[in-house]
């Protein structure tokens, strides 16, 4: 097979082959001048059976669409961000399988500046993240009727496309498991305070869905907030331990932390799982780094970007019959780092 056999090819060929002028080619892509239907037909049917695939910017003058998608993550809270790169990287995968350019946003939470994205065609539709209960973004593109899906979840969530982890299940599933171990003296140690009082979805749902489960067992539970870093995370685990010397169990629903956490408690001269156990809902990955390995509600990272993009690029190409609305109930993994109570 010879070397043009490999070449891509050209909007020359496609000329060629269509028995037109090159002008004429590129005005039927740009849609800038009138082209009559037929030389049009003979144009696409050039470049369907050449294979010739425009030009990005080509492209998307003729249909209007720029097949750049963007996922819209707040950067007024980039502790949080550093530990949910796995979002960003599976959407950008999947976006790119699917023909379509992934854009980072980083703006702060600003549905205008998102606005003006779409209506200027830089981008067809946004995979949001960080949702609010009451979300500003979630409200504007409602009433404009952009096409948009969401990471997570709002208060209200009729006709939205969104994928969430289920935290009512994983808190519930993390309580009855400690309980069953005859733990009864548990703490939940949560995100930042201040994404609590933004009314952060996921943090909202964990805290209310650990004292939701501590009752049913007859129990009171314990929570704290934390920042999402090391220190903060041996802060809060030593002024706990402190303030609760017979607590016997943590759950950790704050992916940067867990390192702070076991540091506080071998300074307190406390072993894991012998003295306190921990149950974490994090990523595999981290579950699996720590010394001892965490017991886990493993957190769907990468397969909720995956699915994010998936859902949206269903919905700009007309796919999307109904709005998709999953909640992710991921199997609860028993590492080293949980076992029965002992009085200590």
């Amino acid at each position: 097979m010879g070397k043009k056999d490999h070449m891509q090819p050209k909007m020359s060929d496609v000329a060629k082959r269509a028995g037109v002028a090159l002008t004429t080619v590129s005005h039927t892509l740009s849609g800038k001048r009138p082209v009559s239907n037929e030389i049009k037909q003979r144009v696409y049917k050039a470049i369907e059976e050449l294979g010739y695939h425009p030009h990005t910017v080509a492209r998307a003058l003729a249909t209007k669409r720029s097949r750049t998608i963007s996922l819209h993550f707040p950067a007024a809270i980039p502790d949080v961000f550093k530990q949910q790169t796995g979002f960003v990287m599976s959407a950008a995968e999947t976006a790119t399988s699917e023909g379509y350019t992934l854009s980072l946003w980083t703006a702060p939470n600003d549905a205008q500046e998102l606005l003006r994205m779409i209506e200027q065609s830089f981008i067809d539709g946004a995979i949001l993240m960080e949702i609010a209960l009451h979300d500003v973004r979630v409200e504007a593109l409602l009433e404009r009727s952009y096409p948009f899906v969401m990471i997570g979840h709002g208060a209200e969530n009729d006709s939205i496309s969104f994928v969430d982890l289920d935290f009512d299940y994983s808190l519930h599933t993390a309580v009855k498991y400690l309980v069953e171990l005859g733990h009864h003296h548990i703490a939940l140690i949560n995100c930042a305070s201040s994404l609590y009082e933004m009314g952060m979805g996921y943090v909202v749902r964990t805290k209310q869905a650990f004292h939701q489960a501590m009752q049913g067992y007859g129990l009171v539970g314990i929570d704290r907030f934390c920042e999402s870093n090391e220190q903060a995370g041996y802060e809060v685990t030593t002024a706990l331990l402190t303030a609760e010397p017979s607590l016997s169990a943590l759950i950790i629903a704050n992916e940067w932390i867990a390192g702070g956490v076991i540091r506080a408690l071998t300074d307190c001269s406390l072993k894991v799982p012998e003295d306190v156990s921990l149950f974490a809902v994090v990523s595999p990955h981290l579950a699996e780094m720590t010394t001892p390995t965490l017991t886990a509600i493993d957190f769907p990272f990468a397969e909720m970007g995956h699915l994010a993009a998936s859902m949206l690029i269903s919905k700009l190409e007309g796919k999307e019959q109904e709005p998709s609305q999953l909640l992710l109930k991921p199997d609860l993994t028993v590492r080293r780092s949980t076992g029965l109570y002992r009085k200590r």
